[in-house]
């Protein structure tokens, strides 16, 4: 059973109380997930998990260990707090570690909606028939998934840290196939169910799917193009992952090291990391228990940032911005909740500006090449059309890239007028737009 939040908030306390350590951090998960999974127009699983798991990050001194459990009774719990002590005792001194974050009032945000929680099995069949009925009656085979997801978090220390909170989010995805080579991707992500509309979402896949049928050939060179916010998405996962994190700035692997307040991208482009954003999911504290804060990345091409935790912030003499992952970390803080702002132009007039180019639906099996200019090498998917003239024209085969994301973003001509918030169901999310890009290298093709 899915823990509430009260339930998840003492046991924290609790268990911080029962390790004994200089310093004690406890995070407590508490998850009731279910998946519909679809496929060749029909469903074939669904799966449900319930799980609560609790981490011990156990200090003495300078030193840190961390154990964990999804067992709840007393005795289990002093096993693991024990084994977060042992671990601290062997582990490495950290002359750099400042002590566990002391309290701060964080903004709560009513991230959980009674309609996800109630979107049960019966709810996620209606959905997946809604989106499959569009493909199927077009002749198209449609594979995909419908999710929900209701988990609460606290997080407590012994400094005083007392942080809980419950969020719900419904995601669905789908794939619809021809049999002449065409295929359409669409996705869907939200905190409310009464929010999701599956027919549209089959449709989108299905409509994109007739339109890609006998894609047919494309040469290898430098295009402009128009990528869908699914793509974009991709691109900001890289961004914040490579490029805005304190740890690769300090470390200089970032490409905004040294250049913070220099303006190197497009000034169409203006990047903020915030968790608090109406339309987001998630948390609004962090995995200490530290408040998100709102943090501008790239404003108007002007290099900003970048987020940190405690441990970073103390360590470069910033403030901490909120943005720990679970202890252990070896990645140091990242951005969860990115957002570019919109702009002011229709994905059809973007079309409408280019001669000869791209539009892309998403990407596929990205990779990094060079992460000081996140470079990145990967596939587009599901739907890559011609522009001709101004006008979407013929489907082409799925095409390989490589392409630096922040050259991409210093060629940016136009943003557009509406996001999508696109991301895993859990933990955050990417608020993207679509954007023109005036130069994107093409390298080679699928045949």
């Amino acid at each position: 059973m899915r823990l509430s939040e009260n339930q998840v908030r003492a046991l924290a306390a609790r268990v911080v109380a029962m390790t004994p350590a200089d310093e004690a951090e406890v995070l407590v998960t508490s998850n009731d997930a279910a998946l519909t999974r679809f496929a060749g127009n029909r469903i074939h699983q669904n799966v449900a998990e319930e799980n609560t798991t609790v981490s011990v990050r156990a200090v003495l001194g300078k030193r840190t260990g961390v154990a964990g459990t999804n067992r709840l009774d007393d005795d289990a719990l002093r096993t693991c707090c024990e084994a977060a002590v042992a671990a601290a005792r062997v582990a490495p001194a950290d002359d750099g570690f400042p002590g566990l974050p002391a309290p701060a009032p964080f903004e709560r945000a009513e991230r959980g909606c009674e309609s996800t929680r109630a979107f049960d099995a019966d709810a996620r069949a209606r959905a997946a028939a809604a989106i499959i009925e569009q493909s199927a009656f077009r002749g198209l085979s449609a594979a995909g998934t419908v999710g929900r997801s209701d988990y609460a978090v606290a997080v407590a220390n012994s400094k005083g840290v007392d942080a809980a909170m419950g969020v719900t989010a419904l995601k669905a995805t789908v794939l619809s196939s021809g049999t002449d080579g065409g295929s359409g991707w669409a996705s869907w992500l939200g905190r409310d169910a009464n929010d999701f509309a599956p027919e549209a979402l089959g449709d989108e896949a299905a409509s994109i799917a007739e339109r890609s049928a006998d894609p047919g050939s494309l040469d290898a060179g430098t295009y402009a193009v128009v990528l869908a916010p699914e793509a974009v998405s991709d691109l900001l996962d890289f961004l914040g992952y490579l490029a805005f994190g304190a740890r690769a700035v300090d470390e200089k692997s970032s490409f905004i090291a040294g250049h913070i307040g220099e303006k190197l991208l497009s000034e169409c482009i203006t990047l903020t990391e915030n968790a608090l954003g109406a339309e987001t999911v998630g948390l609004t504290f962090d995995f200490e228990g530290s408040p998100k804060h709102a943090v501008p990345l790239i404003e108007a091409g002007v290099v900003r940032g970048p987020v940190t935790d405690s441990y970073w912030a103390a360590k470069l003499g910033l403030s901490n911005t909120g943005h720990a992952l679970p202890a252990p970390n070896s990645y140091g803080p990242l951005p969860m909740n990115l957002e570019l702002a919109a702009g002011d132009t229709r994905v059809d007039e973007m079309i409408a500006g280019v001669t000869r180019g791209l539009y892309v639906t998403r990407f596929h099996y990205v990779n990094v090449e060079d992460p000081l200019r996140v470079v990145l090498t990967g596939m587009t998917r599901d739907g890559t059309f011609m522009i001709e003239d101004g006008r979407l024209t013929k489907p082409v085969k799925n095409v390989r890239f490589t392409q630096s994301v922040v050259d991409a973003l210093a060629d940016v001509e136009a943003v557009g007028d509406r996001r999508a918030l696109i991301g895993p169901e859990e933990g955050g999310a990417n608020l993207a737009p679509a954007l023109l890009i005036a130069k994107w290298a093409v390298t080679g093709q699928t045949r």
